[in-house]
């Protein structure tokens, strides 16, 4: 649990495959269980009651839906633990359980009850852009997210793909770093941003020979 004198340490999970457990099926929860949904997570939701939208991805099968309140020993066989609910007295319960077996919990709106905390969050192709007050102001998250993700452009979005390809398909070596660093930093980002795809890729192509005559490309 966090104390006022610490901070938060900033990760992004991978959670495809990854059991997760949503108590709760109000529009909190519904937002919980879409994000988890997307980064590929096995979800179940705990609640008697849940939104449209959290009943189709049941219907679909995309949700296990348990439709009931919260039980003890729910919590078991999951990899995370999300409670969204408005029953003051379930969430407690849920991060009491959920620290015994040693599973991470959020519960919402209740920092002190939280193992971890989760930012506002946009996302434009590969670029994550994630702002956390650390639970404390959730509306200026949502307004310094929005200005943020504003500033990424259709270039950087491009950029970050062509780096992801360049990563997958060139060895590792000084001299694959020294590209990537300059596919954002240098020229061909440069000519990007000014819209001269052309000139980019002309330009890609004579580092991609230099990298080439070096040997370190296969």
């Amino acid at each position: 649990m966090s104390s006022s004198h610490s901070i938060d340490y900033p990760v992004c999970l991978r959670l495809e495959g990854r059991r997760v457990l949503l108590v709760g099926g109000g529009t909190i929860a519904e937002g919980r269980a879409l994000a988890v949904l997307e980064a590929g997570a096995r979800l179940r939701v705990v609640s008697p009651e849940v939104t449209p939208t959290l009943r189709q991805l049941a219907e679909d099968g995309r949700v296990e839906w348990l439709r009931r309140p919260y039980a003890p020993g729910d919590v078991r066989g999951h990899d995370l633990v999300l409670a969204a609910t408005d029953d003051a007295e379930v969430g407690p319960r849920v991060a009491e359980e959920s620290r015994a077996l040693g599973i991470w919990v959020n519960t919402a709106d209740v920092p002190e009850l939280c193992d971890f905390t989760l930012p506002s969050v946009g996302r434009k192709g590969p670029i994550t852009v994630a702002i956390s007050t650390a639970g404390q102001a959730p509306a200026m998250a949502r307004l310094l997210r929005r200005e943020l993700l504003a500033r990424v452009a259709p270039h950087h979005v491009w950029l970050a793909r062509l780096s992801g390809f360049l990563r997958r398909h060139l060895p590792a070596g000084r001299e694959r770093q020294r590209l990537l660093k300059g596919l954002v930093e240098g020229d061909i980002g440069a000519l990007l941003a000014r819209g001269e795809r052309k000139a980019a890729w002309t330009r890609l192509r004579a580092e991609l020979e230099t990298l080439k005559a070096s040997g370190e490309t296969t």
